[in-house]
């Protein structure tokens, strides 16, 4: 009996392709094919085995004796053996002497388009939606620029490594055919290479021999300058991965491979073209030699990973939807675009949404859903699911949070490896763990990491739900709050904690939340998620959450989303989300008066008038318990916006208030954010009067209100700051100013990752008003430019406007920059039109903000 050949069962299944008046084939084309067989040899192979041979499903083993011997007859062979003799027959036929580029070109050409139709099949969203990639073609106009022979492309799993390629190989193709270049591509993947190892071959010599040439010919004696064509010759290996091997045989093929390198690389036709996981690049470039000078890397986009394959930009990912779906709508918002830049991410949501796809679906947890559901198939359920789950636990028992130590060392856990063998093969296969070795001469160091950061945060967050009985509660707050002080990592762990309590009906205790110690801007992303997610949940079927809405939202959860700081352009639909539960009429209050707030910031007078008029339908009953009526705060600036009236009845009721400041009872004291809010609505309010000493005397009545000592990094005393600033600004006072400015600079220097975006345009206006009292006016641009970009991710024009009114009534901008004054001016008018506001009214006032 002949034994398995690779080879030549590639060439049986390019015969079985011909038999059948196939050129391409594709996945539904095995039904059709099996059918045709049976017909003609009474013997059945199955759909699913042909989609197995065709690499279309995954197999592990090679197709047994029965499938490759009735295959053989499908042909008209006698069986496996018959067709094995009949092409060594063939073969020997070959006259060699007569070999040229253009019968290497011919054979080469069979197996790239094989390998590029199986590779083609396997992508996760089709290949004629898919699009190719721009920075591919830089990188190879690089390479062939030089005196290059090889060039590799790294990047961790998921990238689009081998779309990207597939797309070039298959442009490629189409221009040799259509401009009659010369050029020729030997395309494989590494599954090909393992059966070249399996039949203990050389890799060298199984190339000639897959070409049709004898062992004792070589390519450069075949093709000599008098034969070979003007044209490269390009050798491209898909996906060269240490996981894809036994044993040592990876390093018996990099070997083999850069004996290769070696033999033709002072060749010019030569080109050898190779994908691979960055892990494994960083691995095992030192015997690829890559510091050699006919490698080419081109440019690492991605230090980290060590990457030279881009994420996808925002054009790239209008060019993918409109591919998929051409009547989809382009506008793509810029958060949406960093979510789904990552091309593994956007093929989990086109595979769930591929009937009707859109971007509508995105919401802020539509990530952690993607990552859920393939982490959920990949890793917690199918083989080895608890000795995966065992091995995950005892990597995260040895990381140091507190250090910020998430790689593992191997020879620390080396047991574990041992003990849980093939759960570590298949983390590794997946992508979900990589293994780095950055050894030197003088110390051996391998390290185990998670793939990216969401895999290792949803890891951590999982391994202590276990630790608590899989439960949300205080005692896990509490572990958090401890293990990860100050650390990046704690705003995902804690999503991936609120998103397994909602799908296990643990949402009443979402109150605890109010416990967690998160800075402004980390609190304002866990609002927004979390507004997504009972927004989902609402939409649900789930009967159990529909009981949770038909009541009224739990106090600790319902004023933990109150707050000045956490405005910006989500912030809106978030509090519509709270209008979902049964609220009581104090607490729709509340939820009216942020979204009247919001409107004022982004200057939408239509819906700022909106959700006055339902304040206005409220009880006067519903405000008493407020120290300061936010209608009363809410009408007097849309008249000032509107009309430019100052109504002097509320700030009269100021006037009043710190004069004889209440006390501070302890019924009030469960709602202390909505407090907090009001007194900075009055606050703001109170700027209009553009009497900065009453500002003054209103904040320090605040702090006798106050029993407890107000927490530094609050957005509530970060705001009260900027008021009190801003009204030594106005008196001139300029050493109390810069005591205040000189705080919050310090804060933003070592904490500017925890300001929201308005505490940002604050802090730049803050800035610019620095810039003015201390005349250092060439500093103005780069404060605006930073300020507009505040006021772009916030949402918030008015205080964007408040600040540009106040540099276009400063005499020196006039003088020193006109142009810049000129430009200040038309803008600023334009945006106030634009919003219906009248100019005239701002012109009049000499506004801070």
């Amino acid at each position: 009996m002949a034994a398995f050949s690779s080879q030549l069962f590639e060439l049986l299944k390019s015969h079985v392709l011909v038999n059948s008046h196939l050129a391409h084939i594709e996945a539904s084309d095995c039904k059709t094919l099996s059918a045709l067989i049976s017909d003609k040899t009474n013997h059945t192979v199955s759909e699913t085995t042909l989609k197995r041979i065709y690499g279309f499903a995954f197999s592990k083993f090679k197709p047994s004796l029965f499938t490759i011997d009735v295959l053989s007859n499908y042909c008209g062979y006698n069986g496996w053996e018959d067709f094995c003799e009949q092409q060594d027959k063939q073969s020997s036929k070959t006259n060699h002497k007569n070999a040229d580029w253009d019968s290497l070109s011919h054979k080469a050409s069979k197996i790239t388009n094989f390998t590029l139709q199986a590779l083609k099949n396997k992508s996760g969203i089709p290949f004629n939606q898919s699009i190719k990639r721009e920075f591919l073609d830089k990188h190879f106009d690089d390479f062939l620029k030089g005196e290059y022979a090889a060039t590799v492309f790294t990047a961790p799993p998921g990238y689009g490594k081998t779309l990207a390629l597939c797309h070039w190989v298959d442009e490629k193709l189409t221009h040799n055919a259509t401009s009659g270049s010369n050029d020729i591509i030997l395309f494989f993947s590494s599954s090909a290479l393992m059966n070249v190892l399996i039949s203990g071959k050389d890799f060298n010599d199984w190339l000639l021999a897959l070409l049709g040439y004898t062992l004792e010919e070589d390519i450069i004696s075949l093709l000599d300058t008098n034969k070979r064509k003007e044209g490269n010759f390009y050798l491209v290996i898909d996906g060269l991965d240490e996981h894809m091997f036994k044993n040592n045989w990876f390093q018996l093929l990099l070997d083999q491979l850069m004996d290769i390198f070696s033999f033709y690389q002072s060749h010019k036709w030569f080109k050898m073209v190779l994908t691979m996981r960055s892990a494994n690049w960083i691995n095992n470039r030192h015997i690829l030699d890559h510091e050699h000078p006919k490698w080419f890397t081109g440019t690492i986009t991605d230090q980290l990973s060590n990457s030279n394959v881009p994420l996808f930009n925002l054009q790239e990912i209008k060019d993918l939807c409109l591919k998929i779906n051409p009547e989809m709508q382009t506008q793509i918002p810029a958060d949406v675009a960093n979510s789904f830049n990552h091309p593994l991410y956007f093929q989990f949501y086109y595979k769930q949404y591929k009937d009707n796809f859109s971007l509508n679906n995105i919401d802020h947890t539509s990530i952690y859903d993607l990552i859920s559901n393939f982490i959920l198939g990949k890793v917690y359920q199918g083989h080895y699911a608890s000795e995966k789950t065992l091995l995950l636990k005892g990597l995260i028992e040895n990381m140091d949070f507190k250090k910020r130590e998430y790689d593992v060392d191997k020879l620390k856990v080396n047991s574990l490896f041992n003990q849980y063998s093939q759960a570590y093969k298949e983390l590794l296969s997946i992508g979900f763990l990589k293994e780095t070795n950055t050894s030197n001469d003088s110390q051996f160091n391998t390290y185990v990491q998670f793939a990216n950061s969401n895999f290792l945060e949803l890891a951590i967050a999982h391994k202590l739900l276990q630790d608590n009985n899989n439960l949300f509660d205080a005692n896990l707050i509490s572990i958090i709050n401890h293990l990860f002080l100050n650390n990046e990592l704690k705003i995902a762990i804690v999503k991936w904690c609120v998103m397994h309590a909602i799908k296990n009906g643990q949402q009443e205790n979402f109150s605890l939340l109010s416990k967690t110690d998160l800075n402004p801007k980390e609190k304002s992303e866990l609002i927004i998620f979390l507004g997504d997610l009972l927004n989902k949940a609402h939409s649900s079927s789930n009967h159990a959450m529909a009981a949770y809405f038909k009541q009224d939202c739990n106090d600790g959860l319902f004023y933990y989303f109150l707050g000045l700081e956490l405005i910006n352009p989500d912030y809106k639909k978030t509090l519509q989300t709270l209008l979902k539960f049964e609220l009581a009429d104090n607490k729709k209050v509340m939820v009216y008066t942020s979204l009247a707030i919001t409107a004022s910031l982004q200057l939408d007078m239509a819906s700022f008038e909106g959700h006055l008029i339902k304040l206005n339908s409220f009880s006067p009953d519903n405000y008493q318990e407020f120290i300061f009526s936010p209608l009363d705060c809410l009408t007097s600036v849309y008249y000032f916006f509107k009309y430019g009236i100052i109504k002097k009845d509320f700030f009269i009721k100021i006037t009043r208030f710190y004069f004889n400041p209440p006390k501070q009872t302890k019924d009030l004291n469960h709602m202390q954010s909505a407090n907090e809010l009001i007194y900075l609505l009055a606050g703001y309010a109170l700027l209009i009067c553009q009497k900065p000493q009453k500002m003054l005397r209103y904040i320090q009545a605040l702090q006798k209100v106050h029993t407890k000592p107000l927490a530094e990094a609050s957005g509530y005393t970060f705001f009260l700051k900027i008021l009190t600033a801003d009204s030594y600004f106005s008196l001139g006072k300029v050493k109390e100013f810069k005591v205040i400015h000189d705080n919050i600079s310090e804060m933003f220097k070592t904490k500017e990752n925890a300001f929201t975006a308005y505490m940002k345009l604050a802090f730049y206006s803050l800035k610019i008003k620095k810039a003015i009292l201390s005349n250092e006016y060439n500093t103005i641009p780069g404060y605006l430019k930073y300020l507009n970009q505040a006021s772009d991710k916030s949402g918030n024009k008015f205080s964007k406007i408040f600040a540009v009114n106040l540099l276009i009534h400063q005499p020196a901008i006039v003088e020193q920059d006109p142009a810049l004054y000129k430009q200040l001016a038309y803008n600023n008018s334009k945006l106030l039109r634009e919003c219906g506001l009248s100019p005239e009214i701002f012109s009049k006032q000499d506004l801070v903000n």
